[in-house]
């Protein structure tokens, strides 16, 4: 405004638009004072301003171009004034500024050092918990967050620890209830019991098997049974291969006889262990070894009359023969075959005795093969002449030996011929085939009778077997006859699927 003044003022051609400009000019001015001592200056404006109108001398417009210099001077300093405190605010809102950064780099820097921390917290102890819970501690509780939901959260993970506790209680009674249950029936049983894990640690003991042992339950449960069985003889029995052979020991001045048996403990997922068994077979031995000694003097008493009755038969068939009549003549014969048949009994339950002993006593030797089969075919030819049974002697390749004991192997084969005379039909025959492949040396004999029943065969080879009666037999040859075979170190047997008749395999050790 004061610029449009001056210009207006020098304008000196056009005065009265001069005088008009620089009156609206000098009113706005009057209107827009803004710093101090410019209302002074603005007065002494429009008195120089209202002279110089009226004289339009040039004194009078040198003061009013004065007041107008004033009025600049004063906007001047004003805006020089202003300049130096914006300048000072400015450097005021930038330190502030540069300090309300700085708080707020370390406000973040502490909020992403916190509030992992602070949100981790329960994840943490939430885990923790979770731990503590598969690992069966159920008295573990989490603390409050101080947070609602996770509190909430909190509230119900303790409540289920809680129930888990009691269900645990429950279910640990109902187990204490079983295992003493289980104990009680393991320690009722008769028969020292030891249970062994997978992996060879024993797991459980019966009373019997401690007092047996000499072990206390600390000292065998959780202990290598392997380590126990090198300590102590009968323990290694019963977990080693004893073959169900009994074991002997002496105890308390008496001698204890023992048999092993193991069972394996069997589960959803395969085996779980063994069960080893030891039972005390000291009652049954010796009633065995009674049975035995009687069947021995019981047989050597019957030998003496039946010498006697044999000798009394044979002078009535040689003295007296020719004097008694058909009918005395069937009476003695009769006799003389219920004789024999004693005797053969008497021979069988020597021999059986002598078998029940364990001491069998045999000779090996070398002997050919085919020389047992004519000795034993020489013992039965009379009884076979009777039937006219024919002997169908299949040899084996020349000069096939066993080690056998003479007298013994043909007692068998004579066993076995004289069961296949008795049971063959009129003019039948008898096979018999010598075999030396595989490095053994076999003998099968074979006839045409009626065979074993099928019910029978299971139980052929032992004492007194069921079925033997209606066989004419004593249930005695075929059990006595596979000792004599077991002694020499071969074996007998039955085909079960025989043709016809009954066919017997007698394999001898081969000869060295």
């Amino acid at each position: 405004m004061c610029r449009g003044m001056l210009v207006a003022l020098d304008d000196t051609v056009h005065v009265d638009a001069s005088i008009v400009a620089i009156d609206s000019l000098v009113r706005a001015q009057e209107n827009n004072i803004t710093e101090a001592g410019e209302t002074e200056v603005t007065a002494r404006l429009r008195t120089h301003f209202e002279r110089w109108k009226s004289t339009r001398l040039d004194h009078d417009a040198h003061a009013l171009r004065s007041d107008l210099n004033a009025i600049l001077v004063l906007n001047l300093a004003a805006i020089d004034r202003k300049s130096a405190l914006a300048e000072t605010s400015a450097g005021h809102a930038l330190f502030w500024l540069f300090v309300l950064t700085i708080l707020l780099a370390l406000v973040g820097l502490g909020f992403s050092v916190a509030f992992p921390a602070v949100v981790s917290t329960p994840i943490v102890r939430l885990k923790e918990a979770a731990q503590q819970l598969a690992a069966h501690n159920y008295r573990h509780r989490i603390p409050r967050f101080g947070m609602k939901e996770l509190d909430d959260l909190a509230r119900s993970f303790n409540d289920m620890a809680v129930e888990l506790e009691k269900y645990e209680h429950t279910n640990m009674d109902r187990l204490m209830q079983e295992k003493n249950r289980a104990e009680a029936v393991v320690n009722s049983l008769q028969d020292a019991s030891i249970g062994v894990g997978p992996d060879g640690k024993v797991l459980f003991a019966n009373k019997r098997a401690l007092e047996l042992f000499g072990l206390s339950h600390t000292n065998i449960v959780g202990q290598p049974i392997g380590e126990l069985a090198e300590r102590n003889a009968l323990l290694r029995h019963m977990v080693g291969a004893s073959n169900g052979l009994p074991y002997h020991q002496r105890q308390d001045g008496r001698e204890e006889h023992y048999i092993g048996a193991t069972a394996t403990i069997n589960g959803t997922e395969g085996a779980l262990g063994q069960v080893h068994v030891v039972r005390n077979i000291t009652h049954f031995q010796q009633r065995d070894r009674a049975k035995t000694e009687f069947l021995a003097t019981f047989s050597h008493e019957l030998k003496t009359p039946l010498a006697s009755t044999d000798i009394g038969l044979t002078l009535l068939e040689g003295k007296h023969g020719a004097s008694l009549n058909e009918e005395q003549r069937a009476i003695l014969a009769d006799l003389r075959k219920d004789q024999q048949r004693l005797v053969r009994i008497v021979g069988e339950l020597l021999d059986l005795a002598q078998a029940e002993t364990g001491n069998i006593r045999v000779q090996l030797t070398e002997l050919p093969l085919e020389q047992v089969v004519n000795d034993a075919l020489a013992a039965v030819k009379v009884s076979a002449q009777q039937k006219d049974i024919l002997f169908a002697v299949r040899p084996a390749e020349e000069g096939l030996r066993v080690s056998a004991d003479a007298d013994k192997a043909v007692w068998v084969l004579v066993n076995l011929l004289s069961n296949a005379v008795r049971h063959s039909p009129e003019r039948g025959v008898v096979s018999i085939a010598m075999s030396g492949a595989g490095g053994q040396a076999s003998l099968t004999i074979a006839d045409q009778g009626p065979g074993i029943p099928k019910d029978e065969q299971a139980r052929l080879f032992e004492r007194f077997a069921p079925g033997s009666a209606s066989h004419n037999g004593t249930g005695l040859g075929l059990s006595v006859a596979r000792e004599f075979m077991q002694a020499m170190g071969g074996s007998i047997s039955l085909d079960p699927d025989g043709a016809s008749g009954a066919s017997f395999t007698l394999t001898f050790a081969p000869a060295h």
